[in-house]
Parts: structure tokens; C-alpha cells; sequence
């Protein structure tokens, strides 16, 4: 297609059910360090159709979960219809809500999903694989500072983390771990139910020797398939652009595609035992963890920003010719 002068990024929901609306400011800052802030507006949902009527853009990017009922986007397609522009989906919950897909295959030009190996399944000739990514104003962390516990993790208690702790509980015996989100049992001992803000977690990985990398396995709409994730979520490269060392619990082999354990840029794990030698060479020495940290961080501002993302969706729409 022709240039793209103007750009608009607004949610895939409605706020009001949107617990990821920060993330669309990321978005909307990405394609800002591309073609300049005054080229990029980012809204609501609700606002979209208003917001395009007279901004006019050449790209509307819908960036969150298609899942709740109230996502509707007859307003945005008859825009894009009348004035030439592109809709495009960006997609951040596959393949855990995939089956919700069927909602957007009739009105957008474009799909790009976080996970790879979901966007190989999805019945629409313009579909592409574009993960998530980091935020450098948001996420970025001075490294080497104090450390505050040896190992840190923060989310749900899924049933898969669950089992994986337990196993490495008697592994983590005399270190300081501390696991906070929610729907963590008693029996876990160093685990508790407590939220993180999003603004803080970055901290919390920055002051933790280790912060560990276990995905999730739960479901909101995957029965079709019953697909798996492939691609790390976005916390793998926010806790990079922090600065952590990441202990990853591998369950494929994609991270590699983003980062590289020879270079320290992050540590992986198939045993509880891996874990405690990864942990121990770090606590005796604090220099390899510095060093770790750097690479990390390195790697997340080369490679993995929303710049980075944005820059990507961009290439791909101004190749994209209608049928």
C-alpha cells in the first residue's frame, strides 16, 4: 500500500473490561519512536471510530483480547472501507482465548498474533507472528544495584506453577524466595497472595539475584485445537529490560529465538537441581550476575522494544496489497 503517515492503536475491548490498557500506551509509544508522536494516536475502544473519523489514518491497529462480548468493530471496518485504510488486529492472549478468533476473520485486512505457533492455525490468508516486547520508559532499571532476595517470581498460581514449586522447594532450601500473585497454597511456604503493581514488578526483578520464568497453562477459550504457547509472554522482555537474571523453565525451544543462554542473556532450567547450580554460581559471583544483567538488558533494547514491534507491523501492512 502507500505510505503510512498516520497511525491509530486502540483496544480490542472495552476499557472497562481491559486489565492490558497499559500496554496499548506502549504500543502507541512504539510506533511514535517510528514516525514521530504527532503520527500516532492511541484510545480506547470506545473512542476508536470517532478518533479515526477525524485523525484519519492509513493503519488502525486494534491491539488487545477480542474475547468479551462488547468487542464490536463494524464502526472501525465501514472507516476503513470508505477511506482505504488497513485494519489490522494485534492479538496478546493466544493461543489461551483462540477460539474467540472468529470474531475478526470477517473484518480484518490483517492479523498479527503473539504466539507463533497459534498464528500457524488461524484460517486467514494475512496472518503474522508478532510477540510482545518491553517498554524502555516503563521497564528499564539501572543494573547492579543491591539485592534484596535470591529468587523471585510473581503471578498466578496456576496448577502447573504450583507442582514446579514443590518440586523445587527442597532445592531452595536456605535462599531467600519470595513468590506473590494470587491463588497460592498454604503448603508452598515461601509463596503468598499478594499483588504487584505493574509499575513496581520492575523493581522487584531488578533487587532479586534470580527472577524465575514460568508460563502458564490455563485456558479461557482453547478447545479447538488445545493449543500451547510458544512465544514467551511480555514478561519475559519487560524483566530483561529491568535488568533481572532470568532462570527460565524450559518448555521449548523459541526463547532461543530472542535470547541467548551462552551469552548469559538469560539461564534455563529442566530440574530443580539446574536450578540451585544456576542460583549458586550467581550468589558466588555477584560479578557473572552483573554481567548476566547487562546482556539481558542489551539484548531487550537491540532487539525486543515496541519500536522494534512496531517497525515490523509497519514493513508488513506496506506489503500487504488487497485481493
Amino acid at each position: 500500500m502507500a505510505s503510512i503517515e498516520r497511525v491509530l492503536v486502540c483496544g480490542a475491548s472495552l476499557d472497562a473490561v481491559n486489565n492490558n490498557s497499559v500496554l496499548r500506551g506502549y504500543v502507541g509509544r512504539g510506533f511514535g519512536e517510528v514516525l514521530g508522536d504527532a503520527a500516532v494516536r492511541a484510545s480506547s475502544l470506545e473512542a476508536a471510530e470517532q478518533i479515526a473519523a477525524e485523525f484519519s489514518p492509513q493503519l488502525v491497529v486494534v491491539f488487545g483480547s477480542c474475547m468479551p462480548q462488547t468487542s464490536i468493530y463494524h464502526g472501525l471496518r465501514n472507516y476503513c472501507a470508505r477511506s482505504g485504510a488497513v485494519l489490522s488486529f494485534w492479538l496478546h492472549d493466544d493461543p489461551y482465548e483462540f477460539d474467540y478468533h472468529y470474531k475478526i476473520l470477517d473484518v480484518a485486512d490483517i492479523i498479527f498474533s503473539n504466539d507463533r505457533w497459534a498464528a500457524t492455525h488461524y484460517q486467514h490468508p494475512h496472518t503474522y507472528h508478532v510477540p510482545l516486547a518491553a517498554d524502555r520508559d516503563a521497564h528499564f532499571r539501572e543494573t547492579g544495584g543491591i539485592k534484596d532476595r535470591d529468587v523471585f517470581f510473581c503471578g498466578v498460581g496456576f496448577p502447573n506453577r504450583q507442582q514446579l514449586l514443590r518440586d523445587c522447594a527442597p532445592r531452595l532450601t536456605g535462599l531467600k524466595v519470595e513468590v506473590l500473585g494470587d491463588g497460592w497454597p498454604a503448603d508452598i511456604a515461601f509463596a503468598r497472595n499478594e499483588r504487584i503493581a505493574n509499575s513496581a514488578l520492575p523493581d522487584w526483578s531488578a533487587r532479586s539475584l534470580v527472577t524465575l520464568n514460568i508460563g502458564r497453562r490455563y485456558n479461557l477459550a482453547n478447545e479447538r485445537f488445545n493449543l500451547d504457547a510458544s512465544t514467551p509472554g511480555p514478561r519475559t522482555f519487560e524483566a530483561a529490560m529491568a535488568g533481572a537474571v532470568q532462570c527460565m523453565f524450559v518448555e521449548g525451544l523459541e526463547i532461543l529465538d530472542y535470547f541467548d543462554p551462552d551469552n548469559g542473556e538469560i539461564l534455563l532450567f529442566d530440574s530443580p537441581e539446574e536450578l540451585r547450580r544456576q542460583v549458586d554460581a550467581l550468589r558466588d559471583d555477584p560479578e557473572l550476575a552483573i554481567r548476566y544483567s547487562q546482556a539481558a538488558q542489551r539484548r531487550a533494547l537491540a532487539d525486543h522494544t515496541y519500536r522494534n514491534r512496531a517497525e515490523l507491523i509497519l514493513n508488513t501492512v506496506r506489503s500487504f496489497t488487497r485481493a
